[in-house]
């Protein structure tokens, strides 16, 4: 007996029967209440359309034959699945059908426009995140610490006297390095991640109209002259419409999804079963609505 129960082909035929016997029983149960599949018109439609969309002509008689006939067999299998329970249990199926939930929480809110007085009030609550950057275009002339040593001051402040006088050439004064001479309505952002905090932060305290400096960066030692500065501002509604309107419907997505979810979730009393002995927990006290530990 033991040898015949190792045979791998004869395993495979007892799963198989079980599972056949386990199809039938299921398949029989659910056909009497779910026998009829009815291809509507407007389904073809909507599989001749989606054809067309991925293929870029509208399909013929026989594709449109074969397109129902896959619709068929897939709402077969799908129903068969159910029947046997094998959405169960799945997490993959679980996800899909809480993001079909959300999907039909978010078109129903996609339905809403925003007045001027919503935008507006969105706007002022959440004004830091369209306040537009300060910008600066200014020109620097570099000077290398590690190329000058003790003298880099001295020099610094010997260019800075030439400068003041005349800077037509300021751009072939002083070192190279592999940063522009010159900026143009440049973001902080950006001024920062190219010549460091220590160097913005100086920028930021420097007067407009004139050679100043140095200033340092981790490159060495800068004299700047700022043309022009442009100071960080709140956007009226009319400058960033486009962008309030989008953060707009995705936050009342989230709210409509939330609202949702609340409302489903009073009709259910969940009970979160305690892993410890304890008849009460700190985790027990943070259930919402009417949960309760077991």
């Amino acid at each position: 007996m033991r040898k015949i129960l190792k045979e791998p082909l004869l395993i495979f035929l007892l799963l198989a029967g079980s599972m056949f016997v386990l199809f039938q029983q299921a398949s029989n149960d659910y056909q009497s209440d779910n026998a009829e599949i009815v291809v509507t018109e407007m389904q073809i439609k909507a599989l001749s359309l989606g054809y067309e969309k991925v293929w870029q002509r509208s399909p013929n008689e026989k594709e449109v034959a074969g397109l129902i006939q896959n619709y068929i067999r897939e709402e077969v299998l799908y129903r068969e699945a159910l029947a046997m329970g094998l959405d169960k249990g799945d997490s993959v199926v679980r996800r899909r059908l809480h993001q079909k939930m959300e999907f039909l929480s978010e078109d129903i809110a996609s339905l809403d426009e925003p007045t001027e007085q919503e935008l507006q009030a969105y706007l002022l609550a959440n004004q830091e995140a369209y306040r537009q950057p300060a910008r600066f275009s200014f020109r620097q002339v570099y000077l290398s610490v590690s190329k000058r040593g003790q003298s880099s001051q001295a020099d610094a402040v010997a260019l800075l006297a030439k400068l003041e006088k005349e800077d037509g050439n300021a751009a072939t004064l002083g070192d190279s390095l592999m940063v522009n001479h010159q900026f143009n309505l440049a973001t902080a952002q950006e001024i920062e991640r190219v010549l460091g905090r220590e160097f913005l932060q100086s920028l930021n305290e420097t007067p407009t109209d004139n050679w100043q400096g140095p200033l340092s960066s981790g490159f060495g030692l800068h004299l700047v002259r700022i043309d022009k500065r442009i100071e960080s501002e709140a956007p009226g509604l009319d400058d960033v419409r486009k962008q309030v309107v989008r953060d707009w419907g995705s936050e009342k997505r989230k709210q409509t999804n939330e609202t949702l979810y609340n409302n489903l979730r009073k009709r259910y009393k969940v009970i979160v079963q305690d892993r410890s002995n304890n008849t009460k927990s700190e985790s027990a006290a943070k259930l919402s609505f009417n949960e309760t530990k077991k």
